[in-house]
């Protein structure tokens, strides 16, 4: 499974509020980059995070994202996050502290308050990737000059501040280059050429292949489109990946195959989404089997239940509206006939 620290770190990475259910939520905001004169420091932008121990409604996106890492159902990571929270919680009774590598420490003070220390070698804003602090200012001890030694150390102080201001332009520079210009985010590479802002870059070049493959595994997972002389099939090597195929079949052998098909059962088809704004969520499965039952259950309750793609996962919605009060008011009659109803923001 994984890990529910991990989760909410590369989630806060890419949100300001991660909210865990049952526990509390970190809300995270930018800050700019800061250049200490007097110590010779300069801190690139960060991240800075608190800890609110009111936000544990759960908003599905922590759980969401734990589903789709683990390639599990969603009731499955919902318990594993509240089997996680029980853990911390025990935990912290016992005074021990709660280490969420890259963000921080949680711990219980004396008055019995969750305390948050957030990790200052840590730095959770992608525009500052890989950036440290930079000292550009040597330390030295203090010692008593004379007048004439005085104006030198003066002249060099300002030589230095000149340093530091030519350092910070091209950071500032490669802070706005990386992140738009390259795919390093995208790629996690980094090379010397998406350091030259000159560099030509090419798009990239992709050569056709032609696989074989065994006729063991195609039997009733195929999908025939015919035409005249051949077929183009899909090959269902697993769950997740589909391969376009063209198969040499006699035209006789492709009616036959054809109507072999046709006495299958049908895979039920995804409905078309429309564009609500929100939608409510009651569910989400990994299988269609699941997804079947469980919106036979949802129907006899009396809910108008459809399904779309998420991924790898299906979820299961029984309302989509333009209207925040109509969703709330769905999400309410849900929970009353014991589903654990969410909603989802386009």
């Amino acid at each position: 499974m994984y890990t529910l620290e991990t989760g909410i770190v590369e989630l806060l990475m890419k949100h300001n509020c991660v909210v865990v259910p049952g526990f509390g939520g970190f809300i995270g905001k930018k800050i700019p980059a800061k250049i200490d004169i007097s110590n010779g420091i300069l801190n690139p932008p960060s991240k800075q995070f608190l800890f609110n121990i009111n936000l544990i409604e759960n908003d599905g996106l922590l759980v969401h994202y734990i589903s789709a890492k683990s390639a599990t159902e969603y009731q499955n990571a919902e318990k594993f996050i509240s089997e996680s929270v029980h853990i911390w919680q025990k935990d912290l009774e016992k005074g021990k502290p709660v280490l969420i590598p890259k963000l921080g420490t949680l711990q219980k003070n004396v008055n019995g308050i969750i305390e948050f220390e957030q990790d200052k070698d840590a730095n959770l804003l992608l525009n500052s990737f890989g950036l440290k602090e930079l000292r550009f200012v040597p330390v030295v001890e203090e010692v008593e000059f004379t007048e004439e030694q005085s104006e030198k150390v003066v002249k060099k102080v300002n030589l230095w501040k000149y340093a530091a201001a030519a350092c910070f332009i091209p950071i500032a520079f490669y802070s706005f280059w990386l992140p738009t210009q390259t795919n390093v985010f995208q790629s996690k590479v980094i090379s010397m050429d998406d350091f030259n802002p000159f560099n030509e870059r090419k798009s990239a070049e992709y050569e056709s292949k032609d696989y074989q493959f065994s006729n063991t595994k195609i039997n009733n997972e195929l999908t025939i489109k015919s035409s005249e002389g051949d077929s183009i099939a899909n090959f269902i090597y697993d769950e997740r990946t589909t391969i376009p195929v063209r198969l040499n079949i006699k035209k006789k052998q492709l009616i036959e195959k054809s109507n072999n098909i046709n006495q299958l059962k049908p895979r039920p088809s995804l409905p078309i989404t429309n564009g609500a704004r929100f939608k409510v969520v009651v569910g989400c499965f990994s299988k269609m089997e699941n997804v079947e039952n469980f919106k036979a259950k949802l129907t006899r309750d009396g809910f108008d239940a459809t399904h779309e793609k998420f991924g790898t996962l299906f979820r299961i919605v029984i309302k989509s509206t333009d209207s925040m009060s109509v969703a709330s008011e769905m999400v309410d009659i849900s929970r009353q006939k014991g589903y654990k109803g969410w909603i989802l923001k386009k």
